[in-house]
């Protein structure tokens, strides 16, 4: 099977050759600074060439925003607010004033001010989102257009309604919004809709997407952002609309979620929306992908689940963890096996080599 075929196969719980090679969602860039110290070659020096060293099921990404931006063409300028010591002040992409660390390490900037305030403000940087801005779809032309990539999966990858809302507004003005100005809420939703049909409709009119994934994080440890409720009234209407036109107008199979956090109360709230496969489940938030996959035995792919922070112990309690989880996971199907998260600068080159070797093991065990 090729990667495409494969990763296809895992989402439809087929049979495969082997399990789909994707052990982490990403690494944090001080990971792999670190690891070249430790016997990474000087040349792997970012996400995509760590997934090729480590020999990954690759895919073809069409990034249109996601956690940088809500799908702005053009984006804003950045600029420099205020440059300290410690800290820098500045206006990113998004139109967001953040304040960061000044060594740009790896960490969650803190949101100072969000682009849209009121009415007036989205009405007034709507034309950033307009789905036929010239050179909105320049880079995945490109990509589509590169050799050898046929039979890797093509993912276009998009902000969720939630994560849109909290773009333009901010996480405590889209609280407050919920209760005072809903009507904007639906206007966004609505306009969220619109853009990401005619994008993705235009993508697909060059080669036909294997999935579309959305990028939401909108769960914490002890579970999500907001109410079931509120997830039935400002995003699942939008999330079927968009799910049925993917599938039933342009064919296309998967649609996944991206959200950190404790999603089990929202669980039912994706797959009335018509999404198939979730990630990253996260250990240390309570998610457990056994009782999961329990609860829903074929509704959804789960990409995830095995807890990083034991990848900074010993081998021993690495091989606990991926024992408790991978061929259990294997058996029921629909799984990739992957760390719940991003690999952190605690986690040393052998244990990483030590862990995906294990996983790969018991994989191929498993299918033969």
């Amino acid at each position: 099977m090729n990667s495409r075929e494969r990763f296809l196969a895992t989402v439809y719980f087929e049979e495969l050759d082997r399990p789909f090679r994707m052990e982490t969602t990403g690494f944090w860039n001080e990971t792999i600074d670190r690891w070249h110290s430790e016997g990474l070659p000087a040349e792997v020096t970012d996400e995509m060439t760590a997934y090729m060293y480590s020999g990954f099921d690759l895919q073809l990404p069409i990034i249109m925003g996601v956690h940088l931006h809500p799908g702005f063409d053009p984006l804003f300028t950045e600029e420099i607010i205020e440059q300290g010591e410690e800290y820098t002040i500045r206006r990113d992409a998004s139109g967001s004033i953040i304040k960061e660390h000044a060594n740009q390490s790896s960490a969650i900037p803190t949101w100072l001010e969000s682009p849209v305030k009121t009415r007036k403000d989205w009405d007034e940087i709507k034309w950033r989102l307009d789905p036929d801005t010239p050179g909105r779809l320049a880079e995945a032309d490109v990509l589509i257009g590169l050799e050898g990539t046929d039979e890797w999966p093509l993912t276009v990858y998009i902000p969720g309604v939630f994560g849109m809302h909290r773009h333009l507004l901010g996480f405590n003005n889209l609280m407050i919004a919920y209760r005072r100005n809903p009507e904007m809420l639906h206007d966004m939703a609505k306009h969220w809709v619109m853009l990401w049909k005619k994008v993705i409709a235009k993508i697909a009119d060059r080669r036909r997407p294997d999935m579309v994934s959305l990028w939401e994080d909108m769960c914490y440890k002890n579970g999500p952002i907001i109410s079931p409720k509120l997830f039935d009234a400002f995003i699942t209407p939008y999330y079927r609309e968009l799910t049925l036109f993917c599938r039933n107008d342009l064919g296309i199979p998967v649609i996944g979620v991206d959200t950190d956090g404790n999603c089990t109360a929202i669980l039912p709230n994706f797959v009335e929306a018509g999404v198939n496969m979730l990630w990253p489940f996260e250990v240390n938030a309570g998610m457990d992908i056994l009782e999961v996959r329990k609860q829903w035995p074929g509704q959804f792919a789960i990409w995830g689940g095995i807890d990083k922070l034991e990848l900074a112990k010993d081998k021993a309690a690495i091989e606990k963890e991926v024992m408790r989880v991978v061929p259990e996971m294997l058996k029921k199907r629909g799984y990739i096996p992957s760390l719940d998260h991003n690999v952190p600068p605690d986690v040393s080159f052998e244990n990483w080599n030590f862990y995906v070797d294990l996983v790969r093991n018991i994989g191929e065990k498993a299918y033969r």
